[in-house]
């Protein structure tokens, strides 16, 4: 059984979802036309298990938008992931996002604040169905006995990417458009500002209390 959800980060919406039985290969296939679809949406496969499949097909359709993190969480969706082999930071980093007992805790956190908070839309009455039957079972959330938890935790993590990685995304971009226009700001002042002061000053005298320019005399 494979799920995936996508959801508007600006509108905090769920606005399509889908839970049903294909291979892994053409898993891969249908996510890389839904995010297509959807203006290139990221894709965040959960890599475990027979999900390195899946993500091998968004590879080999050459999907520019596939989510890598690092094992230890200190790198997440670089603003231009995998650019070069040659740093030890991209080289750690691994497609797809690994559900483990580090992580796992931060999923259950992040939904769990979103839920209390309802600071997010779900349109699926079958999501809404398996929210009802996770639980609380030996200090550990998971599924109802007979039910599964597949929507559940892929809500989860596209909802903790949403507030993590996306978010120093969209403001590393943010502090890169800041600095880039501050270059402009002073080089369009050093280049036009300046040397044209400097060009009007030259031809300019004191005549009283006033200025003249004197370039009339070249006529």
């Amino acid at each position: 059984m494979v799920t995936f959800h996508v959801i508007d980060v600006d509108a905090s919406e769920q606005v399509a979802e889908y839970k049903g039985k294909i291979t892994p290969k053409d898993f891969g296939n249908l996510l890389v036309a839904v995010a297509t679809e959807y203006n290139d949406a990221i894709i965040i496969p959960d890599n475990s298990n027979i999900g390195w499949t899946t993500i091998q097909q968004i590879i080999d359709r050459d999907y520019r938008n596939l989510f890598y993190m690092s094992k230890d969480l200190q790198y997440i969706d670089t603003l231009h992931q995998m650019t070069n082999k040659h740093y030890s930071e991209e080289k750690k980093m691994v497609p797809g996002f690994t559900i483990s007992q580090k992580t796992r805790p931060l999923l259950i956190a992040k939904l769990e604040a979103y839920m209390r908070e309802q600071s997010i839309i779900i349109r699926s009455s079958r999501m809404m169905t398996e929210l009802d039957t996770f639980i609380w079972k030996n200090g550990k959330a998971e599924a109802l006995g007979g039910y599964n938890d597949d929507l559940t935790l892929a809500l989860a993590i596209g909802l903790w990417v949403r507030d993590t990685a996306l978010r120093l995304r969209l403001e590393g971009i943010e502090l890169n458009k800041q600095m880039l226009n501050n270059i402009s700001g002073k080089y369009t002042k050093a280049v036009f500002t300046s040397d044209s002061q400097k060009e009007k000053d030259a031809w300019e005298i004191d005549v009283g209390q006033e200025k003249e320019d004197i370039r009339w005399l070249l006529g």
